[in-house]
C-alpha cells in the first residue's frame, strides 16, 4: 500500500490507473487540435462582411 494525499492506493490500482494514463495520453496525441475549433480561421482567409447602412 501507497500512501497518496488522497488516501492509501493499492499497486493494482496503481497499475491500473497508470495503464488509463497512457491510454489518455495516446488518444490525446491522434486527436487534430484545430478540429475543436472550427472559428478559428487565419486573417487571409476570413470572408469580410460588409453591411451596408444606407
Amino acid at each position: 500500500m501507497k500512501m497518496t494525499k488522497w488516501g492509501y492506493i493499492s499497486p493494482t490500482e496503481i497499475q491500473v490507473f497508470s495503464d488509463l494514463d497512457k491510454q489518455f495520453k495516446q488518444q490525446h496525441k491522434k486527436d487534430d487540435p484545430k478540429a475543436g475549433r472550427p472559428f478559428i480561421v487565419p486573417e487571409k482567409e476570413r470572408d469580410k462582411i460588409r453591411i451596408d447602412w444606407r
